[in-house]
């Protein structure tokens, strides 16, 4: 059995104060987000993370954000996992940062 959304380790402090969104991911599993997030910030050789607000998995990357957004684009597709709904900061469900 996976990991449950309290088992999973915290956001990394600086990317969840200084990252720029760079996504909103509802409709997936804490679990299966974490394995997403993790496989493209290693192969994006960015600063990816992830955090619950809202119900929705609220993506921020610190570096190149071009490039953290393709290898996260890349990586859900990889992931054979069609319920889910990506947005970004251009239509996103939450916008970010809230003001």
């Amino acid at each position: 059995m996976g990991k449950t959304l309290d088992e999973l380790p915290d956001c990394n402090q600086k990317v969840y104060s200084k990252g720029e969104h760079i996504a909103t991911i509802i409709n997936l599993k804490p679990t299966k987000i974490e394995d997403i997030v993790k496989s493209a910030a290693k192969k994006s050789r960015q600063k990816i993370d992830w955090h619950y607000f809202g119900g929705r998995a609220i993506v921020k990357a610190l570096g190149n954000i071009k490039r953290a957004r393709d290898y996260l684009k890349q990586e859900l597709e990889n992931s054979n996992h069609r319920g889910y709904r990506f947005t970004t900061e251009n239509d996103s469900v939450i916008p970010w940062p809230i003001k």
